[in-house]
């Protein structure tokens, strides 16, 4: 038996042992077009990776359990990456080539120790169910200056060009690692350090359609822009640059901010914003966390903007818990459904597209929850590729 049948026995297993009923019409519907094809009208089938900050691994929920099943389910992970060199995984991101990123924040001492990030390709992905503890095929661990070594790094996306760029908010900027570097199996300086009198925290990060990156200031209440032709002169000049944010958007100060304590942030197929508020800062802000979408139009122009949400996400009991609690890492696949990783409660709550269109406080579409799960704190997290689902 294979690693791919070992882990779809494994589900089946699991979905028996722990009573799970899912959708058994889109199941046998799913079966009949060829599960995980691009051609699938129930495609797309890929399954979320995600970092168990708390459990030092990244965990992998397939495309079966979070695209067919509906309901609330205490179940294990399909496959786990439990790799040693894992302290505290924040984040996970992959590439063009099918090469999942996990960004390691260490043990957050104000020395990074530990904190780094590692590279696995889709073969070692594809075989965690006979070799769950792969060696990374690369590691970045900036050794050298101040603004060059990592302290407490914990998003990364890549630009158009393949260059790798990771948040790091204990150190207060963006590191740029171009694809060339992150071809050598160990990458010891960054090309370019982003700082700024605009970042706060800098948390989660995300390129638009255009080439501009957008950061997510975790210690207040601004998401701010850089613009794409800032970006690409810091990659091109190399070294420390300070930068100043094209946009800066502002919290509306209502009683549940529009933005409080943001952390993961993604751009749908129109260009709307998404992002997760962990709404820390009292008095105001919902204690569970908030999910929020800014339209695209809202957010264009430069400046100084306070934009209205187009939809804000709020939570709902369920599971014995809440749909949110101190929601971190939000992925969205092509379909438009999200899933969430909440740290304060450890669970996954996946919404579909039709759930997501109007405020309001929806219950999940699949919901991950309990000891089974082994969430321990989960951050980041990202849809992978088909051939991984």
């Amino acid at each position: 038996m294979n690693d791919k049948e070992d882990g779809k026995l494994a589900v089946g297993k699991s979905l028996a042992l722990f009573g799970a009923v899912g959708a058994v019409v889109a199941l046998l519907a799913a079966v009949a077009v060829g599960c995980g094809s691009s051609s699938s009208s129930i495609a797309p089938f890929a399954g979320v990776w995600v970092a168990n900050g708390g459990g030092a691994n990244v965990e992998h929920f397939s495309g079966n359990e979070i695209s067919v099943l509906a309901g609330v389910f205490n179940l294990p992970p399909t496959t786990f990456l439990n790799t040693k060199v894992f302290t505290s995984p924040q984040d996970t991101t992959f590439d063009s080539s099918g090469t999942m990123w996990v960004v390691d924040g260490g043990k957050n001492d104000g020395l990074g120790t530990g904190a780094a990030v590692f590279a696995f390709v889709a073969a070692q992905l594809a075989h965690l169910n006979s070799q769950p503890a792969p060696a990374p095929g690369v590691i970045v661990k900036p050794v050298v200056g101040v603004n060059n070594l990592f302290n407490f790094p914990q998003f990364a996306a890549f630009d158009t060009a393949g260059n790798l760029w990771v948040s790091d908010s204990a150190n207060n900027a963006i590191f740029e690692f171009t694809a060339t570097q992150i071809k050598s199996p160990l990458v010891a300086s960054p090309n370019a350090v982003l700082v700024s009198a605009g970042f706060n925290g800098p948390l989660g990060i995300a390129f638009d359609g255009t080439g501009n990156l957008w950061i997510c200031n975790n210690g207040g209440t601004t998401i701010v822009e850089i613009a794409a032709a800032v970006v690409n002169a810091a990659s091109a000049s190399g070294g420390t640059v300070t930068v100043t944010p094209a946009t800066t958007l502002n919290s509306d100060g209502l009683a549940t901010p529009s933005i409080n304590n943001p952390w993961g942030i993604l751009f749908d197929g129109s260009g709307n914003m998404w992002f997760t508020n962990e709404q820390l800062t009292p008095p105001t802000g919902d204690p569970n966390g908030t999910v929020v979408e800014f339209t695209a139009t809202s957010i264009a122009g430069g400046g100084a903007l306070t934009p209205a949400p187009n939809v804000t996400l709020h939570a709902t009991s369920v599971g014995g818990t809440t749909s949110f609690g101190d929601p971190n890492g939000i992925s969205m696949n092509s379909a438009g459904n999200i899933t969430v990783a909440n740290a304060g409660n450890s669970s996954l709550a996946e919404f579909t597209a039709a759930q997501i269109t109007t405020t309001g406080s929806p219950v999940p579409h699949v919901f991950f929850v309990g000891a089974a799960t082994t969430l321990i704190g989960p951050t980041g997290l990202t849809y992978g590729p088909l051939s991984l689902q």
